[in-house]
């Protein structure tokens, strides 16, 4: 049976777009299946803020790959691009988050779904909801759409 596997992506170093877009192609071979792809936004940075400015875009996948299998696959194809994991929040050329497996929750050493901060990061809302605005949160059962209204929203349109 098939499961919505979800995902947010990020960059802000080098040319961005280019790094988001070989992610998504290479995710969509991994993963074998094509990608709905939300609009690209700029973004400030998150946390660390004293860094470069953030393009990052929400994808899903419809997939028969287990969520382990999923996580792997977003592992090696950051880990192909170059990802360096210098300082928690830090820049960088791409991120891959597993956003939601269906509604799915999983907590491990090494993977929370649903990811643990969506609810209070516009730059992740604001392209869930182009792609799925009314999807209830499995642990909150809030929608993206009533999330987003609770925040600024400090995106701009990029794509």
């Amino acid at each position: 049976m098939k499961k919505k596997l979800v995902l947010g992506l990020g960059s802000n170093l080098g040319n961005r777009y280019s790094y988001l877009m070989q992610a998504l192609w290479e995710l969509e071979f991994e993963i074998e299946t094509t990608a709905t792809c939300a609009h690209f936004y700029e973004t400030p940075p998150w946390g660390d803020t004293n860094q470069a400015k953030y393009i990052n875009t929400v994808i899903a996948f419809d997939t028969q790959k287990s969520i382990d299998e999923c996580f792997a696959i977003l592992q090696a194809v950051e880990q192909r691009m170059g990802r360096q994991r210098e300082r928690k929040w830090g820049p960088r050329n791409i991120d891959i988050d597993i956003l939601f497996y269906d509604d799915l929750i999983v907590k491990t050493n090494t993977l929370e779904v649903p990811h643990p901060e969506i609810i209070n990061r516009s730059f992740v809302l604001v392209p869930l909801c182009d792609l799925m605005p009314n999807f209830e949160h499995p642990k909150t059962k809030g929608t993206m759409h009533s999330f987003l209204n609770s925040l600024e929203d400090d995106t701009t349109l990029f794509i």
